[in-house]
């Protein structure tokens, strides 16, 4: 099953998946994502809807996530750190998934390092919903790609 970008609408029963999973980083995957990319639906017309998005993982859970470009992202501790690239169409595809932990500054340091091949396509989301380090571990593994 691949991860899909949600196309225009946003779950306002917003749920976190609670499952307990192992693994640290998701597999990257070099899929293309099939759908067009949008921002939530509650905020189109917005001035900030760019700076938000939805992915469903593969539970069919949404998740919601806020936007940066990989110089702008903050290190916030205990988040969800999504590595997304968005190609000449708009599409966005997943590149990478991590969990930020307790020292989060080296993990947003390794990242841009390790992506910054994909240039001025590539975007950071921060989920920072999860509260613990185990729905942080289901939330990696629930949006890990390339598990077909």
């Amino acid at each position: 099953m691949m991860l899909e970008y949600q196309d225009g609408t946003i779950d306002r029963a917003y749920e976190v998946s609670e499952s307990l999973a192992t693994g640290w980083t998701a597999p990257v995957s070099d899929r293309q994502n099939q759908n067009c990319c949008s921002s939530l639906a509650a905020l189109d017309g917005m001035p900030i809807s760019a700076r938000f998005c939805s992915w469903i993982g593969q539970s069919g859970q949404r998740y919601v996530f806020s936007v940066y470009s990989p110089v702008e992202c903050p290190a916030f501790r205990d988040a969800i750190l999504l590595a997304a690239v968005r190609d000449m169409t708009g599409q966005r595809r997943i590149v990478s998934v991590r969990e930020t932990g307790s020292f989060p500054e080296p993990v947003v340091a390794e990242i841009q390092l390790e992506l910054r091949a994909f240039g001025p396509g590539l975007e950071f989301h921060l989920h920072l919903r999860a509260s613990s380090p185990t729905e942080r571990a289901a939330i990696v593994a629930d949006l890990a790609i390339g598990q077909t």
